[in-house]
């Protein structure tokens, strides 16, 4: 048996009925892919062949009626639906370079088109297509690893930190309430002592999923330090904080955790919970909430306790 033929899904966007029927004309003398060819010739069709998907590569005319093919290739890029090469009667050089500034993946004029120019112009788009879904998942996983703990997937400090500012900025803009919680694990450094660090860090993981399950999606866990971790409760009061936190108490404390030899034991956290006051700082704010912690400790820990007017400022990382 012969190798299977790659197929193509191209999508030819051209108001010039005599144009489309040249670039296809070319495309079918293509014979080392199977080429499966949308042809659209105004808005209405580019944008159902756009809807219904699964579309490899697009040309598109630079000029189209009703929105030009500038703004195409700029929702078509912004969407990531497929790469575009952008086709001109003009043989211009400033229009080649726009149309790669605004991520065309290619560019082609039709003057003295040809079944080689066109065949070149589609193995060159699809291999720039291809770096630039690398170069955006590098980058993405770049900006994964600077924003999340690594051990239990919530965000680092420098990143929850950064998001608290932001939910106090919008809850004294639109007088809104806001409340945080400051998590820590009871008694952690005797976990690590008496089963490991590994056994430790399976603590670590495991409360850090408690504590992403029992919080709403408007809400942010982070692992703030160590065994402490940070979660922001915006539109919430210290009301309902205070229960946020008495559930995530409960949950954990009812949770089992097991050794190496297989033992079976139990860990704790203490909370504190403070209420966002306007035109108070990040740094009091969560001095508030870790004061509070504190509070929760020399009380017997395994309990929540709320602020009072504490005026502690915790050792931030700048924002």
């Amino acid at each position: 048996m012969g190798d299977q033929k790659s197929l193509l899904k191209i999508l030819v966007c051209d108001d010039d009925p005599v144009d489309r029927k040249l670039v296809r004309a070319y495309l079918k003398q293509i014979d080392d892919r199977e080429i499966v060819l949308l042809e659209a010739g105004d808005r209405e069709e580019i944008q159902s062949a756009l809807d219904r998907g699964s579309i490899d590569l697009v040309f598109m005319d630079l000029q189209m009626p009703d929105k030009s093919g500038m703004e195409w290739l700029a929702e078509i890029t912004h969407s990531q639906a497929a790469p575009v090469v952008m086709l001109t009667g003009l043989g211009s050089e400033d229009i080649a370079a726009e149309s790669i500034q605004e991520g065309a993946v290619g560019y082609l004029s039709k003057v003295g088109l040809s079944r080689e120019r066109l065949e070149t112009a589609i193995d060159n788009a699809l291999i720039r297509w291809r770096q630039v879904q690398q170069s955006r998942a590098s980058q993405e996983e770049l900006e994964r690893l600077a924003s999340f703990d690594s051990l239990t997937g919530l965000y680092n400090r420098r990143t929850v930190l950064r998001l608290l500012d932001d939910q106090m900025k919008r809850a004294k803009r639109y007088d809104e309430t806001l409340a945080v919680l400051m998590v820590d694990i009871d008694h952690f450094k005797e976990v690590n002592d008496r089963y490991g660090h590994l056994v430790g860090d399976r603590v670590l993981e495991a409360v850090a999923s408690v504590l992403s399950q029992s919080v709403r999606e408007v809400d942010r866990v982070g692992r703030y330090g160590g065994e402490e971790f940070l979660i922001t409760l915006p539109k919430a009061d210290v009301g309902s904080a205070r229960e946020v936190g008495e559930r995530i108490r409960g949950a954990v404390e009812e949770g089992g955790m097991t050794a190496h030899h297989g033992a079976v034991f139990h860990v704790t956290i203490s909370v504190g919970v403070a209420g966002y006051r306007s035109g108070e700082d990040l740094l009091a704010f969560v001095g508030r909430a870790d004061d509070a912690l504190y509070s929760a400790k020399q009380n017997g820990r395994n309990r929540v306790e709320v602020s009072d007017q504490g005026t502690t400022q915790p050792n931030l990382i700048p924002l």
